[in-house]
């Protein structure tokens, strides 16, 4: 039986509001809305009081999945994973999440946000396994992610929606045998993730 989605009456704060004109703005940079239209639903956007209203103003939009990530990890099964093994959650809704220094990496990452900053420096981690994969729904975010010198990066799997962008400032491990680290998921809004290595 499938889960139901949230009700539509549940309440909204900036957070949600900001990422739906975030993703308007991905609409109207594609060519999918008009001047005028855009200017009308990011009206309603910005006073819009329930999970519903937001949800109309992205109708008949191919960005409009992307409105509630949690929704989103519910229902797309992006990477298949054992039974029973639960993604480490960041999230960072107008603010900054730094991980550093020593610090469990698992075998799933789930990294939401609005308007925030996600710091990720693996060289001093420990991963409990071979690989991880993060799974990305930010808008208006920016990811940075500092890699060991024997990392693998694999980040063919993420969804570059709009103005977004990756730049990979790493190059190839330095040596073979690292942890791969592999990204799925959608960065929108004039999101960017920048890779480093040490």
């Amino acid at each position: 039986m499938a889960e139901s989605l949230p009700d539509d009456d549940l309440r909204v704060g900036n957070p949600e509001r900001e990422r739906a004109i975030a993703l308007l703005n991905d609409a109207f940079s594609s060519g999918y809305l008009e001047i005028s239209e855009f200017e009308e639903r990011s009206v309603v956007a910005y006073s819009a009081r329930t999970r519903g209203e937001l949800r109309g103003v992205l109708a008949q939009l191919p960005v409009a999945a992307q409105l509630f990530p949690d929704e989103m990890s519910r229902s797309a099964a992006v990477v298949p994973v054992p039974l029973g093994v639960r993604p480490m959650e960041i999230a960072a809704d107008w603010t900054t999440v730094r991980r550093k220094g020593v610090w469990q990496v698992p075998a799933r990452l789930l990294v939401t946000g609005s308007w925030g900053t996600i710091d990720l420096n693996f060289v001093n981690a420990e991963f409990l396994g071979p690989s991880v994969d993060i799974e990305l729904q930010v808008s208006v975010s920016t990811v940075k992610m500092m890699l060991g010198p024997d990392h693998e990066i694999d980040y063919n799997g993420v969804d570059v929606i709009g103005w977004s962008s990756v730049k990979d400032k790493a190059g190839s491990p330095k040596r073979p045998g690292g942890q791969v680290i592999r990204l799925v998921g959608a960065i929108s809004g004039m999101s960017g993730i920048v890779i480093r290595r040490r």
